[in-house]
């Protein structure tokens, strides 16, 4: 499992490890998987010593050490590096170190105008093969100050206009993301690698600034800190967490999951649920909804059973029109059964609108962790602005969702009492209680038509599995285990999205610009969810 934290968080728990070492002995270790990194790519990369220039953008601070370090290791291994140094008071003794490996050292005069100083930091970078950002690290709050804020977008405006093939690599975390939510307020300069400290930063995870770090190698410092609030499953947890069939169990004990889906108007939406709830394992998929839908469905996949029956949990709410009152009236019927009766219950697509009623219904009024809301940002948008979020501004609009993320999902769990799983490139789960998880892997492939519905078939047979043995053992799906299978669920989505793709189930690092993979769409993917889950419980088995 990857564990991330706040900056605070580790920056208490550095301390304390610095206070034990003799002094600049985890800057130089720091400094040295930096070099090593910067290394390794560029040999995987075929770049020539001798004519690869490194550019170090040293700030003041740990992180401009960290820089002037990392130089001085390169330029001894040959490298042509050179420092520019955008702080008036950079680390003393690493300059010194980088000085005496010849590494050229160029000051900047700060007191010029922002403007120029962008423009000579992109001279310099222009012809540098290498971008070291030692820019600022984890002690800055806010955004990036002039002339900094000036010299990042100078830089990512370079970069982006393709001209220069630069090796990108931050030290601890890419200049200018500075928020622990993964918001971007400000300038900053994203990473093809970044080279984080002790432990892992959360907004390494939460999107949008998670697309910024690139690869992220960690630098174990052997920090001790608490149960972090944020995390990401990996292929060998989901294999520990996968429910698996012993000798005993049957279709019943499996996990029945129930599927209120489709409409006159969409008729076959429910197919993909079905298949995706019947590929992840659960021993019965019962479908309710019209009759020339269920004829298609049971064409298509011949081992759903057409009728609604005893279940371990409800999907409802793909392919119902909002305006075919009968459909809405059947799934806000047995919506409000499930959650009355505690079993899980999972609110996707349309039956995501049907909140207010469905809560009006409920006693108490509120859901519980056990119902799973499933939106992608739009209809998060909906249901925030339902819930009055964005006051007077008229409701929340999908692009602040987009900006946000991780804020708005925690909203929503914490209003609703509901596990929120919120879709995107990077899915997010949050509970009112409990870790977050941040799910990633997938290619970009897989945000095509049908793909979600996959998602809330296989988030379904999951909690049906989970609670059919809850149920004989009489227990209750507590918060962390629920949040931990709906994670699990979309750990396998991204990676069956990955090898109906093309591409490996392994997936350690952002897969490169020359392999996408191909295109899908939903029925490949879900064609691909027993293969995944194989996958994950061999690498759990290997553990």
């Amino acid at each position: 499992m990857i564990e991330a934290f706040e900056k605070q968080t580790v920056r208490q728990a550095e301390a304390k490890v610095i206070a034990e070492h003799p002094q600049g002995s985890l800057m130089k270790k720091a400094a040295g998987e930096v070099s090593d990194t910067t290394v390794e790519f560029l040999l995987a990369r075929g770049a020539k010593v001798a004519e690869t220039r490194i550019l170090g953008l040293v700030g003041g601070g740990d992180n401009g050490g960290d820089c002037l370090y990392a130089l001085s290791y390169l330029a001894k291994l040959g490298y042509p590096c050179l420092a520019l140094i955008l702080s008036d008071n950079p680390h003393e003794k690493a300059l010194a170190a980088a000085k005496k490996a010849e590494v050229t050292i160029e000051q900047i005069d700060l007191t010029g105008s922002a403007r120029q100083i962008s423009r000579l930091a992109a001279r310099r970078a222009r012809v540098a093969g290498v971008w070291i950002d030692g820019l600022v690290g984890t002690g800055v709050n806010g955004k990036l100050r002039e002339p900094l804020a000036q010299v990042a977008t100078e830089l990512t405006r370079l970069y982006e206009s393709g001209r220069s093939k630069v090796l990108r690599v931050a030290i601890d975390i890419p200049s200018g993301i500075f928020t622990d939510d993964g918001r971007l307020p400000g300038p900053f300069l994203g990473a093809d690698v970044t080279v984080t400290m002790g432990g892992r930063k959360s907004s390494s995870l939460l999107p949008p600034a998670a697309y910024q770090f690139g690869q992220v190698r960690l630098v174990d410092l052997g920090l001790q800190m608490k149960e972090p609030r944020l995390a990401r499953l990996q292929a060998a947890d989901v294999g520990a967490l996968w429910p698996v069939p012993g000798p005993e169990d049957h279709k019943y004990t499996r996990g029945v999951v129930q599927v209120v889906a489709g409409s006159a108007a969409f008729p076959l939406t429910g197919v993909l649920c079905v298949e995706g709830a019947g590929r992840a394992g659960a021993g019965m998929v019962r479908y309710v909804g019209p009759e020339d839908a269920a004829f298609a469905i049971l064409s298509r996949f011949p081992e759903a059973v057409s009728g609604a029956g005893k279940h371990q949990c409800l999907l409802v709410g793909p392919g119902v029109d909002p305006k075919d009152s009968a459909r809405v009236r059947e799934a806000l019927n047995q919506a409000v059964q499930a959650a009355t009766s505690g079993i899980p219950l999972v609110l996707d697509a349309g039956a995501i609108d049907l909140y207010p009623q469905i809560i009006s219904q409920i006693p108490g009024g509120t859901l519980t962790h056990r119902t799973i809301l499933t939106p992608h940002a739009g209809e998060a948008a909906r249901l925030l602005s339902t819930l009055g979020a964005g006051g007077g501004r008229g409701g929340v609009s999908r692009a602040e969702v987009e900006a946000s993320p991780a804020a708005w999902v925690q909203y929503l769990a914490d209003k609703t009492g509901a596990t929120v799983l919120l879709k995107g490139a990077v899915t997010l789960i949050a509970s009112a209680e409990g870790t977050m998880f941040s799910q990633a892997g997938a290619p970009y492939w897989t945000g095509t038509a049908g793909s979600g519905d996959v998602l809330a078939g296989i988030v379904g047979a999951v909690l049906a599995q989970h609670q059919a043995r809850a149920e004989q053992t009489g227990h209750q799906l507590s918060p962390s285990q629920v949040s931990a299978a709906v994670a699990s669920a979309a750990w396998v989505h991204a990676r069956a999205a990955r090898k109906a793709a093309g591409l490996p189930f392994s997936c350690s690092q952002p897969d490169s610009v020359n392999n996408l993979g191909a295109p899908v769409v939903a029925t490949d993917i879900a064609r691909q969810v027993p293969g995944a889950i194989a996958y994950a419980l061999e690498q759990a088995r290997a553990v």
